[in-house]
Order: C-alpha cells, then sequence, then structure tokens
C-alpha cells in the first residue's frame, strides 16, 4: 500500500518530537548521555520500515539540528548526530548489499571507529573543559586503546540488540498494532 504525503509527514512529526524529548531527557536524567541517544536513533528505525530510508534521513537531520541547538547535552547530542540517530538507518544496507557476514562486521566496525574519533574530537573542541583534557593526560596512553576496545564490545551488543529490536517490531508490534491503524 502506497502511503499518502500527510500519513509520511505525521508519522515524521511523531517519530521526531519522541527522540527529540529523549534526547532532551539526556540532560534531566543523569548517566544516561550513551543510552537515551541509542533509543533516540532506535526509533527512526520506524520510518525506515514504514516510509522509507529518505523519509528515515530527513527526520535524523531535524532531530540532529534540533538536539544541537535544544538538548543541554551536548555529549548525547553529538553523540545522536556523530552516530547514534544514522546508524540504525543505514545499517539494513550493511546487512542487505554486503552478503559475507564478516564483511558486514568488518565494515560496520570501521564505521564505528571512524564515528568515535570524529565523536571525540567533536567534544573535545566543543565541549571539554581544561579538567577534562588534564584527566585524560592522567589516564595514561594504555587507557585510551582500552577504552576504545570496550567500546567496539559495546557496540556489537548494540549492533544485535538492535538487530533484534527490529525483528520484534517487524513480526510482533507491526502485525499487531500497525496492522489496525492501516483500516
Amino acid at each position: 500500500m502506497r502511503k499518502k504525503v500527510s500519513y509520511k509527514v505525521a508519522l515524521g512529526g511523531i517519530v521526531s518530537a519522541l527522540s527529540l524529548v529523549a534526547m532532551i531527557m539526556s540532560g534531566v536524567i543523569p548517566g544516561l548521555e550513551y543510552a537515551i541517544p541509542a533509543f533516540a536513533g532506535i526509533v527512526l528505525v520506524i520510518i525506515v520500515i514504514e516510509i522509507g530510508m529518505s523519509w528515515a534521513f530527513l527526520t535524523y537531520a531535524g532531530v540532529a539540528l534540533l538536539s544541537f541547538f535544544v538538548v543541554p547535552n551536548k555529549e548525547a547530542s553529538l553523540l545522536f548526530i556523530t552516530f547514534m540517530g544514522y546508524y540504525p538507518i543505514i545499517k539494513s544496507v550493511f546487512e542487505t548489499k554486503i552478503k559475507a557476514r564478516p564483511l558486514q562486521w568488518f565494515v560496520k566496525i570501521i564505521l564505528f571507529n571512524i564515528a568515535l574519533v570524529v565523536y571525540y574530537n567533536l567534544v573535545m573542541l566543543l565541549v571539554s573543559s581544561p579538567e577534562l583534557k588534564q584527566s585524560i593526560d592522567e589516564i595514561g596512553k594504555f587507557a585510551l586503546p582500552l577504552l576504545i576496545g570496550a567500546a567496539n564490545v559495546v557496540f556489537v551488543i548494540y549492533d544485535i540488540a538492535v538487530t533484534n529490536l527490529i525483528t520484534m517490531y517487524i513480526k510482533w508490534f507491526r502485525k499487531k498494532v500497525i496492522r489496525h491503524l492501516d483500516k
């Protein structure tokens, strides 16, 4: 069934609002500056499934722009902008275009590490204080590779979780809830 433009705009607005409210909550609920951008990005998968990837990127762009200016937690905002917002949208491209699973994982991990470097540099440039820079210097040259390794492990777990959430949305939520809305 071809979706009407009004449906696309309404769904995009609802998902944008949900993602942006979640991002704003990252400034209210301490300690969730990593979990909330992940949630806000996963919500964008609904747009990919129901409408398409181009609408999902438009929604991501709107939420990213607004979160940069509105969200009080700039680290969470930068995390959403540099990786967590667009990754759930493009994840399916890697999984459908690249047939070999090891190559899929290699490309995903390379993308994550590039985004991690961009995120780190933006945080250092825009958010960091002299105290943060000093504490990073104090942790030593060996702690940074350990943190990057831990971040990669968390990324793999995140990717698997996103796959499971997408599957649950398609096989359960969409069949039980969305089909009733289309009538």
